[in-house]
């Protein structure tokens, strides 16, 4: 199973990030391969993704289900694939906890979590991985900065100008994959160094997406 949970901070409150992140219609676009999202019900939807990735380029559709609504801290979700056999779950995790240097400047935490802890766990720093699979995961990040339309970059000053005893909201992203079939050791090794980055580009380019709302209204 590819596993992995990216945390990063922003001055943006808990409430504001909380709206934006409760629905899916607002950061949908934001995710890797987006195409299209249908929704059944309001813990029922279909979303269709384009995959660009070997064996994975061809067109994913998962059906989610939303499994926990407890706002304004936390969304879980389950993913089952329609046209491929492929299984996962995510969880959006939010807090708010005092602002200090390290946090102040907008530093991002990668971050695996254990299966032991949980989608709802305290993460663990990732075991140090080897030189190609840091290669992987940057060459990933590259690509999904390029092709990533649809949200401004995110200015790395946006967080900067908290002081210490500002509030900081902790957006927190997990996603955890589980391919299946007679080629599921071949497809886990390909998305293994891109779940990350992935990961990573969607919180980013939602707080992307808050902050420079709120710079224009400032």
């Amino acid at each position: 199973m590819a596993e992995a949970e990216y945390t990063t901070t922003t001055r943006i409150p808990i409430a504001a990030v909380w709206d934006f992140v409760q629905e899916m219609d607002n950061w949908g676009r934001f995710v890797t391969g987006y195409q299209k999202h249908e929704k059944q019900s309001d813990v029922d939807s279909t979303w269709t993704l384009k995959g660009d990735v070997g064996v994975l380029s061809r067109t994913l559709t998962f059906q989610v289900k939303i499994l926990e609504w407890n706002g304004p801290s936390r969304v879980s979700f389950t993913l089952d694939g329609v046209n491929e056999p492929m299984h996962g779950d995510g969880t959006f995790t939010l807090a708010t906890e005092p602002g200090d240097r390290e946090l102040g400047e907008g530093a991002a935490r990668p971050r695996l979590a254990t299966r032991d802890e949980g989608v709802a766990g305290i993460a663990v720093l990732p075991p140090r991985r080897n030189f190609l699979w840091r290669l992987l995961e940057a060459f990933w990040r590259r690509v999904l900065r390029v092709a990533g339309g649809g949200a401004p970059a995110r200015d790395a000053t946006a967080t900067q100008a908290a002081s210490a005893g500002d509030a900081m909201t902790r957006l927190s992203f997990q996603l955890r994959l589980s391919p299946g079939g007679p080629m599921a050791p071949m497809v886990d090794a390909m998305i293994r160094p891109l779940l990350f980055p992935a990961a990573e580009d969607l919180a980013n380019r939602i707080l992307a997406q808050l902050e420079a709302a709120e710079a224009t209204q400032s």
